[in-house]
């Protein structure tokens, strides 16, 4: 114990003092980032808890925090801040209060900040020069979250400590238990139970649409650009070089919704000139390379490399073909590929 207290005054003073509601918020954003970045964590169940708490709750907390630093007040009582020790003294008669906010209506304005929140971000980081992405949300948003946080902190800082808005534990414990088991009169009882199923509906509800399976499109992006002197090119050379090689970029793009395992085969193929690319026949094929990238849902993988088709000819192409958390079979064709891509060269002869 006299270690961990001696560990805690190791810390500076601005962050010892980050109230206990407000450090909650930054624990969260801490963890749902270990979730998104760290490979341990990256496909576990926990990303679904840690990414509502971040996503519905957390800017939108921090926000109001930021808006209202001060603790709710009861009237009649000479304008002094409600506490728990005050309301255990009378803890069934509740009476109005007078400001700034209840603690309902936090709750409430929390999770409708952030759905306000979190599209407009959205929307910022289409206009930017960033590429919407899951990583890319998961950074600005915890970015925007402390920012938030550290307005509060700030903010609370400012007011006398008696005003100051803190977590009232006890008094929430015992608003429910009054409101669930000593209602006034039925209809109380009633409309308990219907808030509270219907608050199980809706966390079920989005539950399941997040951890269900996605039924929507899932695909890999595969390309190959030219190698223009170290950087790709969409422009296709019309024959390789003398001496029968060409630079290429190759890239693959996971939109799986789930890490996937590639094998990625470039083959060199004879083909036959019957004047009718679909219907292409292989005559003669050639393994040239051989890459194994391992990328998470949303990540794009690299390579370049040189192409040195061991063929020649005027009918000759090269083609990357793609197997997804798949063995590649003897043969790898464009007919047993998961994705594929290609394009034709002309090798010069001797």
């Amino acid at each position: 114990m006299a270690v961990s207290g001696s560990l805690w005054r190791l810390l500076p003073r601005p962050v010892r003092e980050v109230p206990a509601d407000l450090a909650a918020i930054i624990a969260v954003v801490v963890a749902t980032n270990l979730a998104v970045f760290a490979p341990v964590v990256r496909d576990t169940w926990l990303r679904v808890p840690l990414g509502f708490a971040f996503v519905l709750f957390g800017p939108g907390y921090s926000f109001v925090a930021a808006l209202f630093p001060e603790r709710a007040t009861r009237p009649g009582r000479g304008g002094d801040a409600t506490g728990d020790d005050e309301f255990e003294a009378d803890p069934v008669r509740l009476r109005p209060l007078d400001g700034p906010i209840p603690d309902a209506e936090r709750a409430v304005l929390s999770v409708a900040s952030s759905v306000a929140i979190v599209p407009l971000l959205g929307l910022a980081i289409h206009f930017a020069p960033v590429a919407i992405r899951l990583r890319s949300i998961v950074v600005v948003l915890s970015a925007v979250t402390v920012a938030m946080v550290a307005v509060a902190t700030a903010r609370r800082r400012s007011i006398s400590p008696e005003a100051r808005f803190r977590t009232p534990h006890r008094r929430w414990a015992a608003a429910t238990r009054t409101a669930l088991f000593d209602p006034d009169s039925r209809a109380e009882t009633g409309l308990a139970i219907l808030a509270a199923t219907t608050l199980v509906l809706a966390v079920g509800g989005v539950g399941y649409a997040v951890t269900a399976p996605q039924h929507g499109e899932t695909f890999t992006e595969v390309a190959v650009l030219t190698d223009a002197d170290g950087e790709p090119t969409a422009d296709v050379p019309s024959s390789a070089a003398g001496d029968g090689t060409e630079g290429v970029f190759v890239t693959l793009e996971n939109n799986e919704r789930r890490t996937v395992s590639y094998t990625v085969v470039a083959v060199a193929q004879r083909i036959a000139s019957d004047g009718d690319p679909g219907t292409a026949t292989v005559l003669e094929q050639n393994e040239l390379r051989r890459f194994e990238p391992r990328l998470a849902h949303g990540e794009t993988w690299t390579h370049s490399h040189d192409i040195e088709p061991t063929l020649t000819g005027d009918t000759v192409r090269v083609a990357w073909l793609v197997y997804a958390d798949a063995d590649v079979p003897a043969t790898p064709t464009l007919e047993n590929a998961d994705y594929s891509t290609h394009r034709w060269v002309d090798v010069p002869t001797e």
